[in-house]
Protein backbone atom coordinates (compact mmCIF):
# COMPACT_ATOMS: atom_id res chain seq x y z
CA UNK A 1 0.00 0.00 0.00
CA UNK A 2 3.22 2.67 1.12
CA UNK A 3 5.05 1.43 -2.10
CA UNK A 4 1.44 2.44 -4.34
CA UNK A 5 1.01 5.99 -2.83
CA UNK A 6 4.73 6.88 -3.06
CA UNK A 7 4.41 6.06 -6.74
CA UNK A 8 1.37 8.23 -6.97
CA UNK A 9 2.75 11.33 -4.56
CA UNK A 10 6.56 11.02 -7.25
CA UNK A 11 4.28 11.93 -10.29
CA UNK A 12 1.87 14.37 -8.73
CA UNK A 13 5.26 16.09 -6.97
CA UNK A 14 6.78 16.36 -10.79
CA UNK A 15 3.74 18.06 -12.06
CA UNK A 16 3.63 20.14 -9.50
CA UNK A 17 7.28 21.28 -9.08
CA UNK A 18 7.06 22.58 -12.95
CA UNK A 19 4.01 24.05 -11.83
CA UNK A 20 5.39 25.80 -8.94
CA UNK A 21 8.27 26.91 -10.96
CA UNK A 22 6.21 28.69 -13.97
CA UNK A 23 4.28 30.27 -11.42
CA UNK A 24 7.53 31.52 -9.38
CA UNK A 25 9.06 32.59 -12.25
CA UNK A 26 6.53 35.15 -13.39
CA UNK A 27 6.81 36.14 -10.06
CA UNK A 28 10.33 36.51 -9.66
CA UNK A 29 11.07 34.62 -6.64
CA UNK A 30 10.49 31.05 -5.31
CA UNK A 31 8.42 29.39 -2.67
CA UNK A 32 10.22 29.34 0.62
CA UNK A 33 9.30 27.38 3.83
CA UNK A 34 8.50 29.87 6.44
CA UNK A 35 10.59 29.67 9.85
CA UNK A 36 9.29 27.69 12.90
CA UNK A 37 9.52 30.99 14.84
CA UNK A 38 7.91 33.45 13.00
CA UNK A 39 4.82 34.78 15.04
CA UNK A 40 1.67 33.13 14.54
CA UNK A 41 -1.03 35.23 14.84
CA UNK A 42 -4.20 33.63 14.65
CA UNK A 43 -6.82 36.75 13.39
CA UNK A 44 -5.14 37.08 10.70
CA UNK A 45 -6.26 35.46 7.72
CA UNK A 46 -4.87 32.51 6.13
CA UNK A 47 -2.13 33.20 3.77
CA UNK A 48 -2.74 29.89 1.34
CA UNK A 49 -5.17 27.89 0.65
CA UNK A 50 -5.63 24.08 0.07
CA UNK A 51 -6.66 24.35 -3.42
CA UNK A 52 -3.33 26.60 -4.02
CA UNK A 53 -0.52 25.12 -5.86
CA UNK A 54 2.23 26.00 -3.06
CA UNK A 55 0.30 24.06 -0.73
CA UNK A 56 -0.05 21.00 -2.47
CA UNK A 57 3.70 20.97 -3.01
CA UNK A 58 4.88 21.78 0.76
CA UNK A 59 1.90 19.05 1.57
CA UNK A 60 3.69 16.38 -0.58
CA UNK A 61 6.98 17.60 0.82
CA UNK A 62 5.75 16.59 4.14
CA UNK A 63 4.16 13.31 3.17
CA UNK A 64 7.36 12.02 1.13
CA UNK A 65 9.80 13.12 4.36
CA UNK A 66 7.22 11.09 6.33
CA UNK A 67 7.40 8.22 4.48
CA UNK A 68 10.83 8.41 4.40
CA UNK A 69 11.29 8.23 8.21
CA UNK A 70 12.28 11.85 8.19
CA UNK A 71 9.89 12.67 10.78
CA UNK A 72 11.42 15.68 12.52
CA UNK A 73 11.55 17.80 8.80
CA UNK A 74 7.79 15.86 8.27
CA UNK A 75 6.28 17.87 11.62
CA UNK A 76 7.96 21.13 10.49
CA UNK A 77 6.56 21.27 7.79
CA UNK A 78 3.30 20.07 8.62
CA UNK A 79 3.31 22.91 11.48
CA UNK A 80 4.44 25.26 8.83
CA UNK A 81 1.30 24.47 6.78
CA UNK A 82 -0.87 24.95 9.83
CA UNK A 83 0.17 27.99 10.38
CA UNK A 84 -0.37 29.36 7.14
CA UNK A 85 -3.57 27.62 6.26
CA UNK A 86 -4.97 27.45 9.97
CA UNK A 87 -5.84 24.04 9.63
CA UNK A 88 -6.74 21.83 12.64
CA UNK A 89 -6.25 18.77 11.14
CA UNK A 90 -2.38 19.84 10.20
CA UNK A 91 -1.62 21.33 13.39
CA UNK A 92 -2.95 17.57 14.57
CA UNK A 93 -0.69 16.03 12.14
CA UNK A 94 2.48 17.82 13.19
CA UNK A 95 1.28 16.99 16.80
CA UNK A 96 1.52 13.35 16.20
CA UNK A 97 4.34 13.69 14.13
CA UNK A 98 6.37 15.99 16.57
CA UNK A 99 5.68 12.58 19.12
CA UNK A 100 6.68 10.31 16.97
CA UNK A 101 10.07 11.82 16.15
CA UNK A 102 10.43 12.21 19.68
CA UNK A 103 11.07 15.96 19.37
CA UNK A 104 9.44 17.70 22.73
CA UNK A 105 9.89 21.40 21.33
CA UNK A 106 8.54 20.82 17.81
CA UNK A 107 5.95 18.69 19.65
CA UNK A 108 4.95 21.60 21.88
CA UNK A 109 4.99 24.47 19.52
CA UNK A 110 2.53 21.97 17.15
CA UNK A 111 0.67 21.65 20.22
CA UNK A 112 0.26 25.10 20.99
CA UNK A 113 -0.72 26.05 17.47
CA UNK A 114 -3.48 23.12 17.16
CA UNK A 115 -5.00 24.89 20.63
CA UNK A 116 -5.69 27.87 19.36
CA UNK A 117 -7.17 26.69 16.41
CA UNK A 118 -9.59 25.05 18.17
CA UNK A 119 -9.58 26.09 21.54
CA UNK A 120 -12.73 23.70 22.30
CA UNK A 121 -10.65 20.57 22.08
CA UNK A 122 -9.77 18.73 24.52
CA UNK A 123 -6.68 16.76 23.58
CA UNK A 124 -4.61 19.24 22.59
CA UNK A 125 -5.00 20.26 25.94
CA UNK A 126 -3.97 17.23 27.45
CA UNK A 127 -0.91 16.94 25.32
CA UNK A 128 0.30 19.98 26.19
CA UNK A 129 0.01 19.32 29.79
CA UNK A 130 1.61 15.83 29.49
CA UNK A 131 4.60 18.02 27.76
CA UNK A 132 4.62 20.38 30.13
CA UNK A 133 4.93 17.88 33.26
CA UNK A 134 7.39 15.41 31.56
CA UNK A 135 9.54 19.17 30.82
CA UNK A 136 9.47 19.57 34.69
CA UNK A 137 7.33 23.16 34.03
CA UNK A 138 4.63 22.54 36.40
CA UNK A 139 3.60 25.63 36.48
CA UNK A 140 2.83 25.77 32.72
CA UNK A 141 0.56 22.44 33.74
CA UNK A 142 -1.13 23.41 36.35
CA UNK A 143 -3.74 25.80 34.94
CA UNK A 144 -4.25 23.10 31.76
CA UNK A 145 -4.62 20.39 34.02
CA UNK A 146 -7.15 22.28 36.42
CA UNK A 147 -9.05 23.27 33.05
CA UNK A 148 -9.05 19.67 32.00
CA UNK A 149 -10.27 18.28 35.28
CA UNK A 150 -13.28 20.91 36.11
CA UNK A 151 -14.62 20.05 31.95
CA UNK A 152 -14.20 16.26 32.07
CA UNK A 153 -16.50 15.37 34.81
CA UNK A 154 -17.62 11.95 33.39
CA UNK A 155 -13.32 11.12 32.66
CA UNK A 156 -11.73 12.93 35.80
CA UNK A 157 -11.63 10.04 37.72
CA UNK A 158 -9.22 8.46 35.17
CA UNK A 159 -7.77 11.28 34.61
CA UNK A 160 -6.63 11.66 38.32
CA UNK A 161 -4.96 7.94 38.06
CA UNK A 162 -3.64 8.91 34.73
CA UNK A 163 -2.02 11.86 36.69
CA UNK A 164 -0.20 9.47 38.92
CA UNK A 165 1.99 8.01 35.61
CA UNK A 166 2.98 10.98 33.80
CA UNK A 167 3.78 13.05 37.27
CA UNK A 168 6.00 9.71 37.81
CA UNK A 169 8.33 11.17 35.15
CA UNK A 170 8.48 14.74 37.46
CA UNK A 171 12.57 14.17 38.75
CA UNK A 172 11.41 16.21 41.88
CA UNK A 173 9.02 13.86 43.70
CA UNK A 174 8.51 17.13 46.41
CA UNK A 175 7.52 19.32 43.41
CA UNK A 176 4.89 16.61 42.15
CA UNK A 177 3.37 16.09 45.55
CA UNK A 178 3.17 20.06 45.57
CA UNK A 179 1.45 20.29 42.44
CA UNK A 180 -0.95 17.05 43.03
CA UNK A 181 -2.23 18.98 46.40
CA UNK A 182 -3.37 21.67 44.93
CA UNK A 183 -5.14 20.41 42.09
CA UNK A 184 -7.49 17.76 43.72
CA UNK A 185 -8.59 20.60 46.23
CA UNK A 186 -11.84 20.92 45.19
CA UNK A 187 -12.22 16.86 44.62
CA UNK A 188 -11.47 15.33 47.92
CA UNK A 189 -14.66 13.30 48.30
CA UNK A 190 -13.16 11.45 45.02
CA UNK A 191 -11.18 8.43 45.91
CA UNK A 192 -9.23 9.01 42.69
CA UNK A 193 -7.78 11.84 43.68
CA UNK A 194 -7.04 11.29 47.16
CA UNK A 195 -5.15 8.28 45.16
CA UNK A 196 -3.35 10.61 43.30
CA UNK A 197 -2.50 12.30 46.74
CA UNK A 198 -1.56 8.83 48.42
CA UNK A 199 0.50 8.04 45.01
CA UNK A 200 2.57 11.35 44.83
CA UNK A 201 3.39 11.26 48.84
CA UNK A 202 4.89 7.83 48.76
CA UNK A 203 7.01 8.85 45.87
CA UNK A 204 7.94 11.88 47.55
CA UNK A 205 9.01 10.24 50.67
CA UNK A 206 6.15 10.69 52.53
CA UNK A 207 4.60 7.51 53.99
CA UNK A 208 2.58 8.61 56.44
CA UNK A 209 0.62 11.12 54.53
CA UNK A 210 0.36 8.06 51.41
CA UNK A 211 -1.58 5.93 54.02
CA UNK A 212 -3.17 8.43 55.74
CA UNK A 213 -4.90 9.16 52.11
CA UNK A 214 -5.48 5.29 51.67
CA UNK A 215 -7.81 5.38 55.10
CA UNK A 216 -9.81 7.92 53.58
CA UNK A 217 -10.05 6.33 50.24
CA UNK A 218 -10.99 3.27 52.74
CA UNK A 219 -14.10 5.38 53.99
CA UNK A 220 -15.08 6.88 50.42
CA UNK A 221 -14.92 3.14 48.79
CA UNK A 222 -13.87 0.65 50.89
CA UNK A 223 -14.14 -2.47 48.31
CA UNK A 224 -11.27 -0.53 45.65
CA UNK A 225 -8.85 -3.09 45.03
CA UNK A 226 -6.71 -0.28 43.40
CA UNK A 227 -6.07 1.40 46.59
CA UNK A 228 -6.04 -1.67 48.57
CA UNK A 229 -2.77 -3.34 46.26
CA UNK A 230 -1.25 -0.13 47.11
CA UNK A 231 -1.87 -0.13 50.96
CA UNK A 232 -0.41 -3.75 50.62
CA UNK A 233 2.56 -2.60 48.77
CA UNK A 234 3.33 0.33 50.92
CA UNK A 235 3.02 -1.69 54.10
CA UNK A 236 4.61 -4.75 52.82
CA UNK A 237 8.09 -2.94 52.38
CA UNK A 238 9.02 -2.37 56.04
CA UNK A 239 6.16 -5.53 57.29
CA UNK A 240 5.53 -8.36 55.54
CA UNK A 241 3.78 -9.94 58.13
CA UNK A 242 1.39 -6.55 58.54
CA UNK A 243 0.77 -6.95 54.95
CA UNK A 244 -0.30 -10.60 54.64
CA UNK A 245 -2.35 -9.99 57.73
CA UNK A 246 -4.31 -6.92 55.63
CA UNK A 247 -4.14 -8.47 52.41
CA UNK A 248 -6.09 -11.44 54.14
CA UNK A 249 -8.79 -9.04 56.07
CA UNK A 250 -9.66 -7.64 52.62
CA UNK A 251 -10.23 -10.83 51.21
CA UNK A 252 -12.80 -11.84 54.43
CA UNK A 253 -14.51 -8.66 53.30
CA UNK A 254 -14.13 -8.64 49.69
CA UNK A 255 -13.48 -12.76 48.46
CA UNK A 256 -13.88 -12.32 44.96
CA UNK A 257 -11.14 -9.35 44.73
CA UNK A 258 -9.02 -11.46 42.49
CA UNK A 259 -6.19 -9.27 42.26
CA UNK A 260 -5.67 -8.54 45.78
CA UNK A 261 -5.88 -12.30 45.91
CA UNK A 262 -3.06 -12.72 43.45
CA UNK A 263 -0.78 -10.20 45.69
CA UNK A 264 -1.45 -12.83 48.45
CA UNK A 265 -0.47 -15.28 47.07
CA UNK A 266 2.84 -13.91 46.05
CA UNK A 267 3.25 -12.13 49.66
CA UNK A 268 3.03 -15.68 51.16
CA UNK A 269 5.40 -17.25 48.32
CA UNK A 270 8.17 -14.66 48.87
CA UNK A 271 7.34 -15.38 52.80
CA UNK A 272 8.24 -19.30 51.64
CA UNK A 273 4.51 -20.03 53.42
CA UNK A 274 4.24 -22.46 50.24
CA UNK A 275 1.33 -24.27 51.19
CA UNK A 276 -0.49 -21.61 52.14
CA UNK A 277 0.11 -19.98 48.63
CA UNK A 278 -0.89 -23.08 46.98
CA UNK A 279 -4.16 -22.96 48.39
CA UNK A 280 -4.75 -19.12 47.36
CA UNK A 281 -3.35 -19.91 43.51
CA UNK A 282 -5.35 -22.69 43.49
CA UNK A 283 -8.22 -20.19 44.23
CA UNK A 284 -7.31 -18.05 41.16
CA UNK A 285 -6.19 -20.89 38.69
CA UNK A 286 -10.03 -20.66 37.08
CA UNK A 287 -10.91 -17.41 38.12
CA UNK A 288 -10.56 -14.45 35.71
CA UNK A 289 -7.51 -14.12 36.28
CA UNK A 290 -6.44 -17.83 35.46
CA UNK A 291 -3.90 -18.77 33.17
CA UNK A 292 -0.99 -20.30 31.86
CA UNK A 293 1.38 -18.51 34.34
CA UNK A 294 -0.73 -19.11 37.37
CA UNK A 295 -1.07 -22.87 36.37
CA UNK A 296 2.55 -23.05 36.08
CA UNK A 297 2.96 -21.70 39.79
CA UNK A 298 0.58 -23.95 41.68
CA UNK A 299 2.36 -27.05 39.50
CA UNK A 300 5.76 -25.49 40.85
CA UNK A 301 4.65 -24.82 44.55
CA UNK A 302 3.45 -28.50 44.51
CA UNK A 303 6.83 -29.48 43.52
CA UNK A 304 7.84 -27.49 46.55
CA UNK A 305 5.61 -29.79 48.72
CA UNK A 306 5.95 -32.87 47.53
CA UNK A 307 2.52 -33.48 45.67
CA UNK A 308 4.15 -34.35 42.19
CA UNK A 309 0.59 -35.93 41.47
CA UNK A 310 -1.35 -32.05 41.74
CA UNK A 311 1.87 -30.80 39.88
CA UNK A 312 1.46 -33.29 37.04
CA UNK A 313 -1.65 -32.20 36.85
CA UNK A 314 -1.16 -28.44 36.71
CA UNK A 315 1.54 -29.14 34.33
CA UNK A 316 -0.86 -30.22 32.11
CA UNK A 317 -3.73 -27.65 32.33
CA UNK A 318 -0.21 -24.74 31.77
CA UNK A 319 0.25 -26.67 28.73
CA UNK A 320 -3.10 -26.62 27.37
CA UNK A 321 -3.26 -22.66 28.49
CA UNK A 322 -0.39 -22.49 25.60
CA UNK A 323 2.04 -21.81 28.31
CA UNK A 324 4.84 -19.53 26.17
CA UNK A 325 7.67 -21.62 27.04
CA UNK A 326 6.90 -25.21 26.78
CA UNK A 327 10.10 -26.71 27.14
CA UNK A 328 10.42 -25.79 30.91
CA UNK A 329 7.07 -27.91 31.57
CA UNK A 330 8.80 -30.77 29.46
CA UNK A 331 11.60 -30.39 31.95
CA UNK A 332 9.85 -30.27 35.38
CA UNK A 333 7.71 -33.25 33.75
CA UNK A 334 10.62 -35.38 32.62
CA UNK A 335 12.09 -34.75 36.62
CA UNK A 336 8.66 -36.10 38.03
CA UNK A 337 8.66 -39.39 35.77
CA UNK A 338 12.64 -39.76 37.38
CA UNK A 339 11.00 -40.09 40.43
CA UNK A 340 8.89 -42.66 39.51
CA UNK A 341 11.39 -44.24 38.16
CA UNK A 342 9.68 -44.25 34.18
CA UNK A 343 12.61 -43.71 31.69
CA UNK A 344 10.22 -44.14 28.61
CA UNK A 345 8.18 -40.92 29.91
CA UNK A 346 11.49 -39.03 31.13
CA UNK A 347 12.62 -39.76 26.93
CA UNK A 348 9.31 -38.91 25.48
CA UNK A 349 9.35 -35.12 27.53
CA UNK A 350 12.25 -34.58 26.65
CA UNK A 351 12.70 -35.32 22.61
CA UNK A 352 10.05 -32.83 22.41
CA UNK A 353 12.65 -30.38 22.75
CA UNK A 354 13.99 -30.15 19.81
CA UNK A 355 15.36 -26.82 19.49
CA UNK A 356 15.55 -23.33 21.13
CA UNK A 357 17.20 -21.96 24.56
CA UNK A 358 16.54 -24.99 26.75
CA UNK A 359 17.84 -27.80 23.97
CA UNK A 360 21.40 -28.11 25.29
CA UNK A 361 19.56 -28.61 28.66
CA UNK A 362 17.19 -31.40 28.09
CA UNK A 363 20.04 -33.17 26.15
CA UNK A 364 22.92 -33.06 29.23
CA UNK A 365 19.64 -34.00 31.73
CA UNK A 366 19.09 -36.56 28.76
CA UNK A 367 22.60 -37.93 28.93
CA UNK A 368 22.31 -37.88 33.05
CA UNK A 369 18.98 -40.02 32.44
CA UNK A 370 20.81 -42.20 30.68
CA UNK A 371 23.45 -42.91 32.78
CA UNK A 372 21.32 -44.00 35.53
CA UNK A 373 18.73 -45.66 33.94
CA UNK A 374 21.18 -47.48 31.03
CA UNK A 375 24.79 -46.65 31.07
CA UNK A 376 27.39 -44.34 30.88
CA UNK A 377 28.44 -45.34 27.55
CA UNK A 378 24.91 -45.21 26.03
CA UNK A 379 24.93 -41.50 27.54
CA UNK A 380 28.58 -40.81 26.18
CA UNK A 381 27.38 -42.03 22.50
CA UNK A 382 24.15 -39.36 22.86
CA UNK A 383 26.47 -36.05 23.73
CA UNK A 384 29.06 -37.55 20.87
CA UNK A 385 26.02 -37.40 18.69
CA UNK A 386 25.13 -33.89 19.50
CA UNK A 387 28.62 -32.97 17.23
CA UNK A 388 26.55 -32.87 14.21
CA UNK A 389 24.68 -30.07 14.78
CA UNK A 390 25.57 -26.11 14.48
CA UNK A 391 26.44 -25.70 18.21
CA UNK A 392 28.04 -22.75 19.54
CA UNK A 393 31.68 -22.51 21.43
CA UNK A 394 29.73 -22.70 24.92
CA UNK A 395 27.11 -25.42 24.01
CA UNK A 396 30.42 -27.47 23.34
CA UNK A 397 32.28 -26.89 26.37
CA UNK A 398 28.99 -27.38 28.10
CA UNK A 399 28.92 -30.50 26.22
CA UNK A 400 32.34 -31.80 27.08
CA UNK A 401 31.98 -30.70 30.60
CA UNK A 402 29.02 -33.27 31.46
CA UNK A 403 31.10 -36.20 29.41
CA UNK A 404 33.83 -35.79 31.75
CA UNK A 405 31.60 -35.86 34.89
CA UNK A 406 29.84 -39.02 33.12
CA UNK A 407 33.63 -40.28 33.37
CA UNK A 408 34.32 -39.53 36.76
CA UNK A 409 31.01 -40.62 37.90
CA UNK A 410 32.51 -43.78 37.20
CA UNK A 411 36.04 -43.06 37.99
CA UNK A 412 36.91 -43.73 34.68
CA UNK A 413 39.98 -41.03 35.04
CA UNK A 414 41.70 -41.98 31.74
CA UNK A 415 38.75 -41.50 29.67
CA UNK A 416 37.70 -38.28 30.93
CA UNK A 417 41.63 -37.51 30.51
CA UNK A 418 41.71 -38.84 26.97
CA UNK A 419 38.50 -36.51 26.06
CA UNK A 420 39.63 -33.76 27.53
CA UNK A 421 42.89 -33.80 25.98
CA UNK A 422 41.73 -34.35 22.45
CA UNK A 423 39.59 -31.12 22.38
CA UNK A 424 42.60 -29.27 24.05
CA UNK A 425 43.78 -27.53 20.90
CA UNK A 426 39.73 -26.82 20.01
CA UNK A 427 39.69 -24.87 23.68
CA UNK A 428 43.15 -23.31 23.96
CA UNK A 429 41.46 -19.71 24.14
CA UNK A 430 39.35 -21.01 26.84
CA UNK A 431 39.90 -20.16 30.40
CA UNK A 432 37.21 -22.19 31.75
CA UNK A 433 38.66 -25.40 29.79
CA UNK A 434 42.11 -25.01 31.38
CA UNK A 435 40.67 -24.69 34.53
CA UNK A 436 38.49 -28.04 34.27
CA UNK A 437 41.46 -29.36 32.62
CA UNK A 438 43.92 -28.59 35.16
CA UNK A 439 41.37 -29.98 38.30
CA UNK A 440 41.04 -33.25 36.48
CA UNK A 441 44.90 -33.56 36.10
CA UNK A 442 45.46 -32.89 39.79
CA UNK A 443 43.33 -35.45 40.41
CA UNK A 444 45.66 -37.64 38.54
CA UNK A 445 48.02 -36.57 40.55
CA UNK A 446 49.95 -34.06 37.93
CA UNK A 447 50.32 -31.28 39.75
CA UNK A 448 52.81 -29.93 37.74
CA UNK A 449 50.38 -29.73 34.62
CA UNK A 450 47.77 -28.39 37.01
CA UNK A 451 49.61 -25.71 37.98
CA UNK A 452 50.71 -24.91 34.05
CA UNK A 453 46.99 -25.38 32.85
CA UNK A 454 45.73 -23.24 36.20
CA UNK A 455 48.55 -20.13 35.14
CA UNK A 456 47.90 -19.69 31.26
CA UNK A 457 43.94 -19.71 32.34
CA UNK A 458 44.78 -16.54 34.47
CA UNK A 459 46.77 -15.32 31.38
CA UNK A 460 43.45 -15.76 29.29
CA UNK A 461 41.50 -14.14 32.27
CA UNK A 462 43.32 -12.08 34.89
CA UNK A 463 40.28 -11.77 36.93
CA UNK A 464 39.43 -15.39 37.41
CA UNK A 465 38.99 -15.44 40.71
CA UNK A 466 38.21 -19.27 40.88
CA UNK A 467 41.99 -20.04 39.00
CA UNK A 468 43.71 -18.00 41.59
CA UNK A 469 42.21 -19.86 44.93
CA UNK A 470 42.65 -23.36 43.48
CA UNK A 471 46.25 -22.85 42.57
CA UNK A 472 46.91 -21.16 46.12
CA UNK A 473 44.41 -24.22 47.85
CA UNK A 474 46.30 -26.44 46.33
CA UNK A 475 49.81 -25.37 47.93
CA UNK A 476 48.39 -24.65 50.74
CA UNK A 477 47.35 -28.20 50.96
CA UNK A 478 50.17 -29.72 49.92
CA UNK A 479 52.13 -27.51 52.52
CA UNK A 480 54.01 -26.08 49.93
CA UNK A 481 54.72 -22.13 48.90
CA UNK A 482 52.55 -21.05 51.71
CA UNK A 483 53.78 -17.22 51.06
CA UNK A 484 52.82 -17.45 47.33
CA UNK A 485 49.49 -19.51 48.20
CA UNK A 486 48.40 -16.74 50.51
CA UNK A 487 48.99 -14.00 47.63
CA UNK A 488 47.14 -16.02 45.02
CA UNK A 489 44.22 -16.35 47.87
CA UNK A 490 44.41 -12.58 48.69
CA UNK A 491 43.96 -11.93 44.91
CA UNK A 492 40.97 -14.07 44.43
CA UNK A 493 38.78 -12.97 47.44
CA UNK A 494 39.65 -9.52 46.44
CA UNK A 495 38.04 -10.13 43.51
CA UNK A 496 35.40 -12.14 45.20
CA UNK A 497 34.99 -11.10 48.74
CA UNK A 498 32.05 -13.52 49.82
CA UNK A 499 32.82 -16.55 48.04
CA UNK A 500 32.27 -19.40 50.55
CA UNK A 501 35.54 -21.60 49.34
CA UNK A 502 37.84 -18.65 49.00
CA UNK A 503 36.72 -17.53 52.52
CA UNK A 504 37.73 -21.33 53.38
CA UNK A 505 40.95 -21.32 51.62
CA UNK A 506 42.15 -18.27 52.95
CA UNK A 507 40.91 -19.74 56.48
CA UNK A 508 42.98 -22.82 55.66
CA UNK A 509 46.32 -20.75 54.71
CA UNK A 510 46.32 -19.46 58.00
CA UNK A 511 45.96 -22.64 59.57
CA UNK A 512 48.89 -23.88 58.02
CA UNK A 513 50.48 -20.69 58.73
CA UNK A 514 50.03 -21.37 62.59
CA UNK A 515 47.69 -18.40 62.84
CA UNK A 516 44.79 -20.62 64.21
CA UNK A 517 42.08 -17.38 65.53
CA UNK A 518 42.36 -15.59 61.86
CA UNK A 519 41.55 -19.39 59.98
CA UNK A 520 38.49 -19.89 62.76
CA UNK A 521 37.15 -16.53 61.78
CA UNK A 522 37.74 -16.98 57.74
CA UNK A 523 36.49 -20.85 57.73
CA UNK A 524 33.40 -19.66 60.15
CA UNK A 525 32.27 -17.30 58.03
CA UNK A 526 32.68 -19.49 54.98
CA UNK A 527 30.71 -22.57 57.07
CA UNK A 528 27.68 -19.66 57.47
CA UNK A 529 27.62 -18.99 53.87
CA UNK A 530 27.49 -22.63 52.95
CA UNK A 531 27.50 -25.53 55.10
CA UNK A 532 29.84 -27.93 52.82
CA UNK A 533 31.44 -30.75 54.02
CA UNK A 534 35.16 -29.86 53.38
CA UNK A 535 34.35 -26.82 54.86
CA UNK A 536 33.21 -28.46 57.87
CA UNK A 537 36.08 -30.95 57.75
CA UNK A 538 38.05 -27.97 58.56
CA UNK A 539 36.16 -25.95 60.76
CA UNK A 540 35.71 -29.38 62.48
CA UNK A 541 39.96 -30.09 62.52
CA UNK A 542 40.96 -25.61 63.67
CA UNK A 543 38.01 -26.19 66.82
CA UNK A 544 39.95 -29.75 67.56
CA UNK A 545 43.29 -28.64 67.41
CA UNK A 546 42.18 -25.35 69.66
CA UNK A 547 40.34 -28.20 72.33
CA UNK A 548 36.84 -27.92 71.09
CA UNK A 549 36.94 -31.08 70.21
CA UNK A 550 32.97 -31.30 71.35
CA UNK A 551 32.17 -28.61 69.34
CA UNK A 552 34.12 -30.44 66.65
CA UNK A 553 32.72 -33.44 66.74
CA UNK A 554 28.56 -31.80 66.28
CA UNK A 555 30.06 -30.24 63.52
CA UNK A 556 31.57 -33.37 61.60
CA UNK A 557 28.74 -35.47 62.64
CA UNK A 558 26.21 -33.40 61.41
CA UNK A 559 27.81 -32.75 57.72
CA UNK A 560 28.44 -36.78 58.06
CA UNK A 561 24.54 -37.45 58.58
CA UNK A 562 23.93 -35.06 54.91
CA UNK A 563 27.24 -36.32 53.07
CA UNK A 564 28.62 -39.78 54.05
CA UNK A 565 30.48 -39.92 51.52
CA UNK A 566 32.83 -37.40 50.94
CA UNK A 567 36.17 -38.21 51.33
CA UNK A 568 37.70 -34.93 52.84
CA UNK A 569 35.52 -35.13 55.77
CA UNK A 570 35.86 -39.10 56.22
CA UNK A 571 39.61 -38.74 56.16
CA UNK A 572 39.49 -35.70 58.55
CA UNK A 573 37.37 -37.57 61.21
CA UNK A 574 39.25 -40.70 60.54
CA UNK A 575 42.49 -38.84 61.98
CA UNK A 576 41.14 -37.80 64.97
CA UNK A 577 39.03 -40.33 66.44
Amino acid sequence: MKKNMFKISTKLLLIFILFGLINSASAGNSPAIKKENDKFDINLPAKISSTNSEFVYKFLLAEIAAQRGELNSAGHIYLDLAKLTKSVSLAERATVIAGSARNGRLAMDSANIWRQLDKESIEPQRILAELFISSGNLAKARPLIKNLLKKEEKTRAEGFLYLNKILSQVENKKNALRFILDITKPYLNSPEARFAIAHAAFYAGNKKMALKELDEIESLNSKWETAALFRGYIIGIDWPEKALAFYQDFLIKNPKSNEVRLEYAKALTNLKKYNEAKKQFLKLVNSSLGSSEISLTVALLSIELGDNILAEKYFMQSLKRNYPKPAQIYIYLAGIYDERGDFDEIRKWLKKITSGEYFIDSRILMAEYMAKYDSVDSSIEMLDGLKKRQLSDNEKLIILRNKTSLFLSENRLQDAFDSMKNEEKAFKDSPQFKFDYALLVERMGNTLLMEQLLLEAIKLKPDYAAAYNALGYSYADRNIKLPEAKRYIEIALAYEPNNHYILDSMGWIHFKLGNLKIAYEYIKKAYSINKDPEIAAHLGEILWVQGKKEEAQKIWENSLNHHPSNTVLLETTNRFR
